[in-house]
Protein backbone atom coordinates (compact mmCIF):
# COMPACT_ATOMS: atom_id res chain seq x y z
CA UNK A 1 0.00 0.00 0.00
CA UNK A 2 1.39 3.54 -0.69
CA UNK A 3 -1.57 5.25 -0.73
CA UNK A 4 -4.76 6.10 1.44
CA UNK A 5 -7.71 4.16 0.17
CA UNK A 6 -10.89 6.19 0.43
CA UNK A 7 -14.23 5.17 -0.75
CA UNK A 8 -17.07 6.35 -1.60
CA UNK A 9 -21.10 5.01 -1.17
CA UNK A 10 -22.69 4.43 -4.14
CA UNK A 11 -25.65 6.77 -3.67
CA UNK A 12 -23.29 9.87 -4.69
CA UNK A 13 -23.58 8.37 -8.35
CA UNK A 14 -26.86 8.35 -10.46
CA UNK A 15 -27.60 5.58 -12.35
CA UNK A 16 -25.20 6.52 -15.32
CA UNK A 17 -22.17 6.54 -13.43
CA UNK A 18 -22.19 10.13 -13.13
CA UNK A 19 -22.03 12.25 -9.82
CA UNK A 20 -25.65 13.12 -8.88
CA UNK A 21 -24.26 16.38 -7.30
CA UNK A 22 -22.11 18.87 -9.12
CA UNK A 23 -19.13 19.34 -6.52
CA UNK A 24 -18.09 17.22 -3.28
CA UNK A 25 -15.22 18.96 -2.84
CA UNK A 26 -13.10 16.45 -5.07
CA UNK A 27 -11.18 18.88 -5.91
CA UNK A 28 -9.31 18.70 -2.84
CA UNK A 29 -7.56 15.46 -2.83
CA UNK A 30 -6.82 15.97 -6.74
CA UNK A 31 -3.25 15.74 -7.64
CA UNK A 32 -2.67 14.50 -4.25
CA UNK A 33 -0.39 11.18 -4.49
CA UNK A 34 -0.71 10.00 -1.07
CA UNK A 35 -4.73 9.55 -1.73
CA UNK A 36 -6.52 7.42 -4.32
CA UNK A 37 -10.27 7.38 -4.02
CA UNK A 38 -13.58 5.23 -5.91
CA UNK A 39 -16.69 4.83 -5.29
CA UNK A 40 -18.60 1.50 -4.90
CA UNK A 41 -20.24 0.25 -7.97
CA UNK A 42 -23.14 -1.22 -6.32
CA UNK A 43 -26.19 0.39 -3.18
CA UNK A 44 -26.61 -1.43 -0.38
CA UNK A 45 -28.92 -0.30 2.44
CA UNK A 46 -26.41 -1.79 4.64
CA UNK A 47 -22.54 -2.13 3.60
CA UNK A 48 -21.19 -5.36 2.86
CA UNK A 49 -17.93 -6.36 4.85
CA UNK A 50 -16.13 -6.99 1.24
CA UNK A 51 -17.29 -3.61 -0.15
CA UNK A 52 -15.12 -2.27 2.97
CA UNK A 53 -12.01 -4.82 3.22
CA UNK A 54 -9.66 -2.78 1.03
CA UNK A 55 -10.74 0.71 1.98
CA UNK A 56 -8.56 3.29 4.87
CA UNK A 57 -11.19 5.80 4.93
CA UNK A 58 -15.50 5.52 4.06
CA UNK A 59 -17.16 8.83 2.91
CA UNK A 60 -20.91 7.69 3.36
CA UNK A 61 -24.16 9.20 2.97
CA UNK A 62 -27.35 7.08 3.35
CA UNK A 63 -26.41 3.68 3.71
CA UNK A 64 -26.24 1.47 7.49
CA UNK A 65 -22.79 0.92 9.28
CA UNK A 66 -23.56 -2.30 11.19
CA UNK A 67 -21.77 -4.88 13.03
CA UNK A 68 -22.14 -7.25 10.06
CA UNK A 69 -20.98 -4.68 7.53
CA UNK A 70 -17.55 -4.97 9.61
CA UNK A 71 -17.62 -8.46 10.33
CA UNK A 72 -13.69 -9.36 9.44
CA UNK A 73 -12.73 -5.64 8.61
CA UNK A 74 -9.50 -4.84 10.01
CA UNK A 75 -8.38 -1.99 7.78
CA UNK A 76 -10.62 0.72 7.74
CA UNK A 77 -9.69 3.57 10.00
CA UNK A 78 -12.28 6.18 9.83
CA UNK A 79 -16.03 7.06 8.51
CA UNK A 80 -17.01 9.81 7.30
CA UNK A 81 -20.58 11.02 7.40
CA UNK A 82 -21.84 13.64 5.01
CA UNK A 83 -24.28 15.99 7.32
CA UNK A 84 -24.60 15.69 11.45
CA UNK A 85 -26.57 12.30 11.96
CA UNK A 86 -25.15 9.02 13.12
CA UNK A 87 -27.84 7.16 13.88
CA UNK A 88 -27.24 4.60 10.94
CA UNK A 89 -23.67 4.14 12.52
CA UNK A 90 -23.01 1.49 14.69
CA UNK A 91 -20.92 4.15 16.90
CA UNK A 92 -19.99 1.01 19.52
CA UNK A 93 -19.06 -1.36 17.21
CA UNK A 94 -17.12 0.95 15.08
CA UNK A 95 -15.62 1.54 18.69
CA UNK A 96 -14.57 -2.19 18.96
CA UNK A 97 -13.06 -1.87 15.25
CA UNK A 98 -10.69 1.12 15.94
CA UNK A 99 -12.46 3.15 13.98
CA UNK A 100 -13.46 7.17 13.90
CA UNK A 101 -16.36 8.57 13.07
CA UNK A 102 -16.40 11.68 12.24
CA UNK A 103 -19.07 14.33 11.05
CA UNK A 104 -19.35 17.24 8.76
CA UNK A 105 -20.65 19.67 11.66
CA UNK A 106 -20.03 22.59 10.20
CA UNK A 107 -21.70 22.64 6.84
CA UNK A 108 -24.98 21.75 7.43
CA UNK A 109 -25.87 24.72 9.86
CA UNK A 110 -26.96 27.09 7.43
CA UNK A 111 -28.69 24.69 5.21
CA UNK A 112 -30.96 23.31 7.68
CA UNK A 113 -31.61 26.67 9.42
CA UNK A 114 -32.54 28.22 6.09
CA UNK A 115 -34.75 25.21 5.84
CA UNK A 116 -36.43 25.85 9.02
CA UNK A 117 -37.04 29.46 8.31
CA UNK A 118 -38.47 28.18 4.92
CA UNK A 119 -41.01 25.83 6.47
CA UNK A 120 -41.87 28.68 9.38
CA UNK A 121 -42.77 31.01 6.91
CA UNK A 122 -44.52 28.78 4.65
CA UNK A 123 -46.89 27.58 7.01
CA UNK A 124 -47.40 30.82 8.66
CA UNK A 125 -48.76 32.00 4.92
CA UNK A 126 -50.60 29.05 4.29
CA UNK A 127 -48.04 28.80 0.85
CA UNK A 128 -49.10 24.44 0.30
CA UNK A 129 -52.73 24.72 0.77
CA UNK A 130 -53.02 27.95 -1.13
CA UNK A 131 -50.81 26.29 -3.85
CA UNK A 132 -53.43 22.99 -4.11
CA UNK A 133 -56.86 25.19 -4.41
CA UNK A 134 -55.06 27.13 -7.22
CA UNK A 135 -54.44 23.86 -9.16
CA UNK A 136 -57.68 22.66 -8.22
CA UNK A 137 -59.33 25.97 -9.46
CA UNK A 138 -60.54 28.00 -6.58
CA UNK A 139 -59.28 31.05 -6.72
CA UNK A 140 -61.10 32.96 -4.68
CA UNK A 141 -61.40 30.21 -2.17
CA UNK A 142 -57.63 30.38 -2.03
CA UNK A 143 -57.74 34.41 -0.78
CA UNK A 144 -59.68 33.43 1.47
CA UNK A 145 -57.55 31.81 3.59
CA UNK A 146 -55.95 33.98 6.19
CA UNK A 147 -52.20 33.57 6.96
CA UNK A 148 -50.66 34.14 10.81
CA UNK A 149 -47.00 35.92 10.92
CA UNK A 150 -45.03 34.87 13.55
CA UNK A 151 -44.80 38.44 14.47
CA UNK A 152 -45.52 38.72 18.04
CA UNK A 153 -45.96 34.70 18.68
CA UNK A 154 -43.82 32.27 20.30
CA UNK A 155 -40.92 29.97 19.12
CA UNK A 156 -39.96 26.91 20.87
CA UNK A 157 -37.48 24.55 19.68
CA UNK A 158 -36.33 21.31 21.65
CA UNK A 159 -32.78 20.99 21.20
CA UNK A 160 -30.04 23.83 21.26
CA UNK A 161 -27.22 23.03 18.93
CA UNK A 162 -25.65 25.21 16.76
CA UNK A 163 -28.75 24.44 13.92
CA UNK A 164 -31.39 25.42 16.37
CA UNK A 165 -29.08 28.87 17.38
CA UNK A 166 -28.76 29.37 13.73
CA UNK A 167 -32.36 28.90 12.96
CA UNK A 168 -33.32 31.44 15.80
CA UNK A 169 -31.05 34.12 14.70
CA UNK A 170 -32.31 34.02 11.16
CA UNK A 171 -35.72 34.10 12.20
CA UNK A 172 -35.60 36.83 15.03
CA UNK A 173 -36.13 39.87 12.55
CA UNK A 174 -39.44 38.31 12.36
CA UNK A 175 -40.71 39.91 15.76
CA UNK A 176 -41.02 36.85 17.71
CA UNK A 177 -42.39 38.04 21.26
CA UNK A 178 -40.45 35.45 22.70
CA UNK A 179 -38.06 32.36 22.01
CA UNK A 180 -37.77 28.96 24.16
CA UNK A 181 -35.73 25.90 24.44
CA UNK A 182 -35.72 22.44 25.52
CA UNK A 183 -32.09 21.08 26.03
CA UNK A 184 -31.21 19.21 29.11
CA UNK A 185 -26.67 20.04 28.12
CA UNK A 186 -27.65 23.59 27.81
CA UNK A 187 -28.51 25.85 31.35
CA UNK A 188 -28.74 29.03 29.43
CA UNK A 189 -28.05 31.15 26.58
CA UNK A 190 -28.95 34.71 25.81
CA UNK A 191 -32.13 35.56 24.43
CA UNK A 192 -34.07 32.51 24.76
CA UNK A 193 -35.49 31.02 27.82
CA UNK A 194 -35.09 27.43 29.01
CA UNK A 195 -38.12 25.56 30.02
CA UNK A 196 -39.51 22.33 30.37
CA UNK A 197 -40.57 20.34 27.34
CA UNK A 198 -44.25 20.51 28.76
CA UNK A 199 -44.43 24.32 28.99
CA UNK A 200 -42.52 24.71 25.47
CA UNK A 201 -45.22 22.45 24.12
CA UNK A 202 -47.91 24.37 25.81
CA UNK A 203 -46.74 28.00 24.93
CA UNK A 204 -45.14 28.14 21.72
CA UNK A 205 -46.93 28.69 18.14
CA UNK A 206 -44.06 27.05 16.39
CA UNK A 207 -42.53 24.09 18.01
CA UNK A 208 -38.96 23.40 15.99
CA UNK A 209 -37.59 19.46 16.79
CA UNK A 210 -33.77 20.38 16.54
CA UNK A 211 -32.13 17.00 18.64
CA UNK A 212 -29.97 14.24 17.20
CA UNK A 213 -31.96 10.77 17.38
CA UNK A 214 -30.61 8.62 20.51
CA UNK A 215 -32.19 6.21 22.50
CA UNK A 216 -33.39 8.90 24.61
CA UNK A 217 -35.03 10.99 22.45
CA UNK A 218 -36.50 7.96 20.08
CA UNK A 219 -40.41 9.02 20.44
CA UNK A 220 -39.67 11.52 23.09
CA UNK A 221 -42.59 13.77 21.51
CA UNK A 222 -45.36 11.55 21.77
CA UNK A 223 -49.13 11.76 22.24
CA UNK A 224 -48.90 13.82 25.38
CA UNK A 225 -47.25 16.55 24.46
CA UNK A 226 -48.60 16.79 20.84
CA UNK A 227 -51.70 17.47 22.65
CA UNK A 228 -50.48 20.17 24.78
CA UNK A 229 -50.09 22.49 21.54
CA UNK A 230 -52.38 25.09 20.74
CA UNK A 231 -54.87 24.52 18.19
CA UNK A 232 -52.96 27.16 15.74
CA UNK A 233 -49.85 25.85 16.92
CA UNK A 234 -47.30 24.33 14.29
CA UNK A 235 -44.63 21.21 14.89
CA UNK A 236 -41.79 21.77 12.09
CA UNK A 237 -39.49 18.58 12.62
CA UNK A 238 -36.20 18.60 10.08
CA UNK A 239 -33.81 16.57 12.55
CA UNK A 240 -35.27 12.71 12.39
CA UNK A 241 -38.45 11.65 12.14
CA UNK A 242 -38.44 8.79 14.86
CA UNK A 243 -38.23 11.50 17.45
CA UNK A 244 -41.83 12.08 17.22
CA UNK A 245 -44.63 9.58 17.30
CA UNK A 246 -45.87 9.36 13.85
CA UNK A 247 -48.60 7.44 14.95
CA UNK A 248 -50.14 9.88 17.18
CA UNK A 249 -49.36 13.03 14.91
CA UNK A 250 -51.13 11.83 12.38
CA UNK A 251 -54.09 11.49 15.11
CA UNK A 252 -53.54 14.74 16.10
CA UNK A 253 -53.40 16.15 12.52
CA UNK A 254 -56.51 14.51 11.36
CA UNK A 255 -58.52 15.74 14.33
CA UNK A 256 -57.23 19.34 13.34
CA UNK A 257 -55.77 19.62 17.12
CA UNK A 258 -53.29 21.91 15.89
CA UNK A 259 -52.56 23.88 12.27
CA UNK A 260 -50.30 21.52 10.59
CA UNK A 261 -47.16 19.97 10.34
CA UNK A 262 -44.35 20.85 8.29
CA UNK A 263 -41.99 17.48 7.93
CA UNK A 264 -38.71 16.78 6.10
CA UNK A 265 -38.29 13.74 7.96
CA UNK A 266 -40.34 10.38 8.74
CA UNK A 267 -40.67 7.25 11.06
CA UNK A 268 -39.82 5.64 7.26
CA UNK A 269 -37.55 6.46 4.76
CA UNK A 270 -38.87 6.49 1.70
CA UNK A 271 -42.26 7.55 2.93
CA UNK A 272 -45.03 5.33 2.06
CA UNK A 273 -47.33 6.23 -0.26
CA UNK A 274 -49.94 4.46 1.68
CA UNK A 275 -48.76 6.55 4.88
CA UNK A 276 -52.13 8.66 5.91
CA UNK A 277 -49.82 11.59 6.02
CA UNK A 278 -49.81 12.24 2.58
CA UNK A 279 -53.86 12.13 2.27
CA UNK A 280 -53.49 15.24 4.73
CA UNK A 281 -54.36 18.72 4.12
CA UNK A 282 -52.76 20.19 6.67
CA UNK A 283 -49.32 19.04 6.28
CA UNK A 284 -45.96 19.89 4.21
CA UNK A 285 -43.97 17.35 3.26
CA UNK A 286 -40.64 16.67 1.92
CA UNK A 287 -37.85 14.22 0.98
CA UNK A 288 -35.31 14.69 3.99
CA UNK A 289 -33.45 16.95 1.66
CA UNK A 290 -35.21 20.20 2.25
CA UNK A 291 -31.79 21.62 3.03
CA UNK A 292 -30.31 19.54 -0.06
CA UNK A 293 -27.85 22.86 -2.34
CA UNK A 294 -25.19 22.63 -4.08
CA UNK A 295 -23.51 24.69 -1.16
CA UNK A 296 -24.34 21.90 1.21
CA UNK A 297 -22.40 19.39 -0.94
CA UNK A 298 -19.58 21.29 -1.59
CA UNK A 299 -19.35 22.19 2.48
CA UNK A 300 -19.50 18.69 3.51
CA UNK A 301 -17.37 17.79 0.93
CA UNK A 302 -14.70 20.24 1.94
CA UNK A 303 -15.14 19.45 5.96
CA UNK A 304 -15.37 14.96 4.87
CA UNK A 305 -12.03 15.45 2.55
CA UNK A 306 -10.32 17.56 5.41
CA UNK A 307 -11.13 14.37 7.70
CA UNK A 308 -9.51 12.21 5.21
CA UNK A 309 -6.24 14.24 4.57
CA UNK A 310 -5.65 14.73 7.97
CA UNK A 311 -6.10 10.84 8.44
CA UNK A 312 -3.27 10.32 5.55
CA UNK A 313 -1.13 12.61 7.58
CA UNK A 314 -1.41 9.87 10.14
CA UNK A 315 -3.67 12.41 12.70
CA UNK A 316 -7.36 11.90 13.95
CA UNK A 317 -10.25 13.87 11.87
CA UNK A 318 -12.11 17.02 13.45
CA UNK A 319 -15.62 15.87 14.58
CA UNK A 320 -15.04 12.77 15.75
CA UNK A 321 -18.53 11.25 17.29
CA UNK A 322 -17.19 7.98 19.12
CA UNK A 323 -13.99 9.88 20.77
CA UNK A 324 -13.43 6.84 23.33
CA UNK A 325 -11.54 5.33 19.68
CA UNK A 326 -8.83 8.26 19.98
CA UNK A 327 -7.00 6.35 22.83
CA UNK A 328 -7.34 3.22 21.48
CA UNK A 329 -4.11 0.69 20.74
CA UNK A 330 -5.59 -0.53 17.73
CA UNK A 331 -6.73 3.34 16.03
CA UNK A 332 -3.04 4.69 16.85
CA UNK A 333 -1.37 1.58 15.03
CA UNK A 334 -3.70 2.19 12.41
CA UNK A 335 -2.37 6.09 12.59
CA UNK A 336 1.02 5.58 12.67
CA UNK A 337 1.14 2.62 9.64
CA UNK A 338 -0.70 6.11 7.96
CA UNK A 339 1.89 8.10 9.19
CA UNK A 340 4.75 6.26 8.07
CA UNK A 341 3.16 5.80 4.10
Amino acid sequence: MSSLDVILSADFLNESGGLVFPDIALETIAGNARVSHRFLDAYHAEYLPEQLTDADVLLSLKPKVTAASLDGVTRLCAIGRFGVGYDNVDLKTCTEHDIAVYITRQAVVRPVASSIVLLVLAASHNLVSKDRLIRRGEWVGSTRVLGKEPRGRVLGTVGLGNIAREALRLLAPFGFAEMLAFDPAVSADDGVRMVSLEELFSVADYVLINCPLTAETRGLIGERLLRRMKKDAVLINTARGPIVDEVALTRVLEEGAIKCAALDVFAQEPLPMASPLTALENTILTSHSLCWTEELFRDMGREAFAGTLAVARGEAPANVVNPGVLTRPGFLSKLERLRSL
